[in-house]
């Protein structure tokens, strides 16, 4: 699940709706898996006396990819804050796998891979160290040093592996950022505006690789 222009669908807040594109679902198989959504919620959020999500809803397919679009101040950031728990809805509810999402909660935080605002990265590792230690800390063990070499050069990292962040473009740290969440196993992402800062080309390429063409990410069951 992504916000803004990375992913497959599109759910303007405005409208209160979502539609999910599912690029392994066929037949039978996908009506099954609309049945029973990985992601849905219906929330409604205000602060004081102003409506900033007025009765949204939405649902995730199993192996689906759903991305949120708006104008700057709609919120889809606040959406996703409560699709993962960060914040509670005045109204309704968020349901991943039948459950309420709690970052807290050690299962929830190993299956769901997360980029929202505010991240950050470890100021006295590598590029390669960093993303290395992620992949190492999910379980990856003897797979992580290849993990998260592959990771660094589809995301074009790979030149930089010695370099400290600091010694970075703005561009550059979104892509570490990036690396880091895509290089774990994961059941779900969810993406806060992956595009900012990265070049015409970088959002395709980082695309490509959360849709899950290595196999790193795997559907909710």
């Amino acid at each position: 699940m992504h916000d803004e222009h990375f992913g497959g669908g599109h759910c303007p807040t405005a409208a209160g709706r979502g539609r999910c594109w599912n690029p392994r679902g066929r037949g039978s198989d996908r009506r099954h898996r609309a049945r029973r959504p990985a992601v849905r919620a219906d929330i409604h959020v205000a602060y004081a006396e102003e409506t900033v999500l007025a009765d949204v809803s939405l649902a995730l397919e199993v192996g689906g990819c759903l991305t949120l679009a708006g104008a700057n101040g709609s919120c889809t950031s606040t959406l996703l804050c409560v699709c993962v728990g960060r914040q509670q809805p005045d109204r309704g509810e968020v349901r991943f796998a039948g459950s309420a999402p709690r970052e807290a909660d050690p299962v929830f935080r190993r299956d769901v891979g997360l980029l929202l605002d505010g991240a950050e990265y470890f100021p006295d590792l590598t590029v390669a160290e960093h993303v290395r230690m992620v992949a190492t800390a999910h379980g990856l063990g003897p797979r992580a040093d290849a993990a998260a070499d592959r990771v660094l050069a589809e995301l074009g990292l790979d030149h930089g592996g010695d370099a400290f962040p600091d010694a970075l473009s703005a561009g550059q740290r979104q892509m570490l950022l990036l690396a880091s969440v895509l290089v774990r196993p994961a059941r779900l992402l969810v993406v806060d505006e992956p595009e900012q800062r990265l070049d015409t080309a970088a959002p395709a390429q980082a695309g490509r690789r959360a849709a899950g063409g290595e196999g790193q990410v795997s559907p909710w069951r």
